[in-house]
């Protein structure tokens, strides 16, 4: 299993402050308004995760990975929008699945067990989706637009001050719970925010549109 937070942050030390500010625009648009776009948001994670498993599937059979993963992805995705509810379960399931795995990483677990915190997050999101349906875009949302905010500020800070961005990646790589803080915190805002603007999108008879999960 792979330390993700180390690929994505080196990553984003050598994007363009144009990459760098797309990046933080969708992080902040994901964390607090996710919910308005909810579907095309899930469509994208469904499409994003049948390309990598369908590229890790065809390795594993010695096979060329492009075009399964392709397959995979496409037909995950058109599948969440034509079916919201189906989208939304399988969203929720693989990004608190890839939380899991991250924290297990993260708190120091040994390799062989970073499958126990994915399958315990896969878990917890299944769940969600059964307990609380409504609140899940919400969070599948702010996660990933926290996480996009902080390679985003990452990015710019590259451009602008790249001591800070040197400094920042270090002290993540030293004190793990340095970027999962940060994340629960953007994930708290986010949250609020978008549960204050669907509460008064229902007041107001806005909440049975495209993204809303009764009406799908």
């Amino acid at each position: 299993m792979y330390d993700f937070q180390t690929i994505f942050l080196r990553a984003a030390l050598h994007w363009s402050q144009i990459t760098a500010l797309v990046v933080l625009a969708l992080g902040l648009l994901c964390t607090l308004q996710g919910f308005r776009f909810a579907r095309a948001l899930c469509a994208l994670t469904c499409a994003v995760a049948g390309f990598l498993g369908g590229a890790a599937v065809a390795q594993r059979l010695d096979s060329p990975p492009l075009l399964p993963a392709l397959s995979v992805g496409v037909t995950l995705g058109v599948l969440t929008v034509l079916r919201f509810r189906l989208g939304l379960l399988l969203s929720s399931t693989v990004v608190f699945a890839s939380l899991g795995q991250y924290l297990a990483v993260r708190i120091g677990l040994r390799p062989d067990h970073y499958w126990a915190g994915l399958l315990l997050g896969a878990a917890v999101g299944m769940s969600l989706f059964y307990l609380h349906r409504r609140t899940v875009p919400i969070l599948v949302t702010s996660l990933e637009g926290a996480a996009l905010l902080i390679l985003g500020f990452l990015g710019l800070a590259r451009a602008i001050a790249p001591s800070l961005a040197q400094t920042f990646v270090a002290w993540a790589a030293d004190v793990s719970a340095m970027v999962p803080v940060l994340i629960t915190m953007l994930v708290v805002l986010g949250y609020s925010v978008q549960a204050n603007l669907q509460q008064g999108d229902m007041q107001t008879g806005a909440g049975r549109g495209w993204n809303s999960v009764e009406a799908a």
